[in-house]
């Protein structure tokens, strides 16, 4: 049938994903504004610099000057947001072959689908971070110049939003030494690399040391909600030094929690590792499959050190990984035919399994300590469909 082809099934499942987040994002509203999805977005410059708080003043400033609740202005920049996010994924995805390769990675449980799995991580400002990431890896750009703007404008952006972006800063040099190398053919010069380290020097010094020195009773003051305290949510997070977190965070970890995420990271990655390889190119031979692996693996670990939030981590770096997994096909970098190969190796059975374990077996809790989701995309659509049935019922 026509309608079981895969692009048609593509176009059905971001349907889906798009309706289900909207209206998750509408029942949220009412938990408005005790949650901590929603105390993360009241966070604002009214006590001084602070990490995160550049949406939380853009939403505060129209708020008072158009009289509009906070909550329908945050409700407008979530689906805003996420409406990009998915349209960009999808067009993406419209460009390419879709193979079983690249059905494993859509309905991986960690990627489109997760912040639905786990609704404390939907509305979050990841969303951005991750989306401002990929917009600047999608653009074609035409000279030096204008990569090295785009790159300091987005990059300023999404770390204001949230300072977790600086832990990506090499996911943005990749894409800027793959351009500079195969597209605009041209060497990076030093005033650009200096330029390049007075510009995370600067963003270091706001993110480590200038934003030490808020006061979060005056942003909890700037806004009437008696609910509402320094300890309340995102705003007990502000006060701690790096030390403080870390130290905590290591306190909690146990070899369990460890061993249960390595297992949802390699089982996510098996698509990559057994089904891609890298073009031999003569100026990039350090590009390959094991390589690639290990690198992300390696820029993936500092975050877990300072938040128990693994699997809204693994959520975020996962969806770092599949853009730059883009961004190689889209710069010609697999071997296309290798794909096809291992495809065609598979058994209905053996694809079968894949999908099984892959995508529908399990997913992460948002907190380390917490156990794991058993069959994650299943139960999620159970339960979206069953919420649909009993609001209708109710009407009645």
């Amino acid at each position: 049938m026509k309608l079981l082809r895969k692009e048609n099934v593509i176009f059905f499942y971001f349907t889906y994903l798009i309706i289900c987040t909207y209206i998750y994002l509408l029942l949220q509203v009412n938990e408005f504004p005790q949650k901590y999805v929603f105390t993360d977005w009241l966070i604002n410059y009214e006590g001084g610099y602070v990490n995160r708080g550049f949406l939380g003043q853009v939403t505060f400033y129209i708020s008072n000057i158009f009289k509009i609740d906070l909550k329908y202005i945050i409700l407008f920049f979530q689906i805003l947001i996420y409406t990009i996010y998915f349209i960009f994924f999808y067009l993406l995805f419209s460009k390419i072959k879709i193979n079983f390769f690249w059905i494993l990675i859509i309905f991986s449980p960690i990627l489109f689908s997760y912040p639905l799995i786990e609704l404390m991580v939907l509305g979050r400002k990841d969303t951005f971070v991750i989306t401002i990431f990929l917009v600047f890896s999608m653009i074609n750009y035409k000279s030096l110049k204008s990569l090295f703007f785009c790159f300091i404008i987005f990059f300023t952006i999404s770390t204001f939003i949230h300072e977790i972006t600086i832990f990506y800063i090499f996911h943005y040099l990749l894409i800027i030494y793959l351009r500079t190398k195969l597209n605009l053919i041209i060497k990076i010069k030093k005033i650009h690399l200096l330029v390049l380290i007075i510009f995370i020097s600067f963003l270091l010094y706001l993110n480590l040391y200038l934003d030490n020195f808020v006061n979060v009773e005056n942003i909890v003051n700037s806004y009437n909600y008696e609910i509402i305290t320094v300890d309340s949510g995102a705003f007990s997070h502000l006060k701690p030094t790096l030390d403080t977190v870390l130290l905590g965070t290591l306190a909690h970890i146990k070899l369990i929690n460890v061993a249960k995420y390595l297992l949802i990271i390699v089982l996510n990655l098996i698509p990559f590792l057994y089904f891609i390889k890298f073009k031999k190119i003569r100026d990039l031979k350090y590009l390959s499959t094991k390589n690639i692996f290990i690198i992300y693996f390696i820029l993936s670990l500092p975050v877990y050190g300072l938040v128990l939030d693994w699997g809204r981590v693994i959520y975020i770096n996962y969806n770092f990984f599949i853009i730059l997994l883009l961004f190689f096909f889209k710069l010609n970098l697999i071997d296309l035919e290798n794909v096809d190969k291992k495809i065609k190796n598979l058994t209905f059975l053996s694809k079968s399994l894949f999908l099984i374990v892959v995508c529908f077996m399990i997913s992460p809790d948002i907190m380390s300590i917490n156990k794991l989701e058993y069959f994650p995309l299943p139960s999620q659509i159970l339960r979206f469909f069953d919420g649909i049935f009993q609001r209708i019922i109710g009407l009645y």
